[in-house]
């Protein structure tokens, strides 16, 4: 007992539901479900959290603001390590057995391999593990149906079309490329469907969304004047005070004032665009 899948522990406490949360937490993992693990954990009451990651924080799946901000808050980052085994006293668990690694050759991704350092182990005291080491799709209902699968469980298909190996089949989103962001599944779907709209039509699917229309702008033919060009640094939006987030859910980034929304707002390079009838 003590282990826990970091998906389904971010859904137990996003539903509200009671979450037991132990005293000095485990996280492996370096994607932005590691770095919500962690900073669950520590809003439910951990008193220390600790990431495993295997690589360099350059690394690292996840967002560099929220790593930033995982940090920030007191969570302790351990690069270059790997969890190699689980201690554990009367079915709990009591520790984690760690070692640190070295990076040699690129891969296939153009990140270094992760290699074991012989005689590097040591020990962290723990007493709860979450695992955020990714996921794969389930693609067991497609499988012998003619649609190719590359390792990993990835879908094979046409990057234009998103047509797979089997006639009539298209595939996008996560399954195709591996763990995305939501608006690059949704722009999958909405090639996918565009694909498959030309296919029951009779007609190739064909590489680019189809749009009724574009409008067209017209745009000054005056160059901007200097006032115009001059740089003008980000208005950073106000946030809570660090003493108030490890016990809070709430927003950590604010709102812009209304005054602060107009002064970001004039930073634009040129606001005059006329949309054309």
């Amino acid at each position: 007992a003590g282990v826990y899948d970091a998906i389904e522990f971010l859904k137990e406490a996003n539903l509200g539901k009671e979450i037991q949360v132990s005293k000095r937490v485990a996280v492996i993992g370096g994607g932005n479900s590691a770095i919500d693990s962690a900073r669950v954990a520590l809003r439910k009451g951990a008193e220390e959290v600790h990431i495993f990651y295997r690589r360099e924080r350059r690394d690292m799946p996840a967002i560099a603001e929220e790593v930033e901000a995982a940090e920030e808050e007191g969570i302790h980052l351990h690069l270059l390590t790997v969890p190699t085994r689980i201690w554990s006293s009367d079915g709990r668990v009591a520790g984690l057995e760690c070692i640190h690694m070295e990076l040699k050759e690129f891969d296939r991704s153009g990140r270094k391999t992760p290699y074991p350092i012989e005689g590097s182990e040591y020990m962290v005291d723990i007493d709860m593990i979450i695992e955020a080491v990714g996921q794969r799709p389930d693609t067991f209902f497609i499988k012998g149906n003619g649609v190719k699968m590359e390792k990993g469980g990835i879908v094979t298909v046409d990057r234009r079309t998103l047509a797979t190996g089997m006639k009539g089949i298209f595939a996008g989103g996560d399954a195709v490329t591996g763990p995305q962001t939501a608006i690059e599944a949704i722009a999958a779907g909405q090639r996918a469907a565009s694909s498959i709209k030309r296919y029951l039509q009779g007609r190739e699917p064909s590489p680019l969304v189809e749009r009724d229309g574009y409008k067209p702008i017209a745009i000054s033919s005056l160059p901007p004047s200097e006032e115009e060009t001059q740089e003008k640094a980000r208005v950073e939006p106000p946030e809570i005070p660090m003493s108030d987030r490890p016990t809070s859910f709430k927003e950590i980034v604010l709102p812009y004032s209304p005054e602060q929304a107009k002064e970001e707002a004039s930073r634009c390079l040129r606001c005059d665009l006329e949309v054309g009838g």
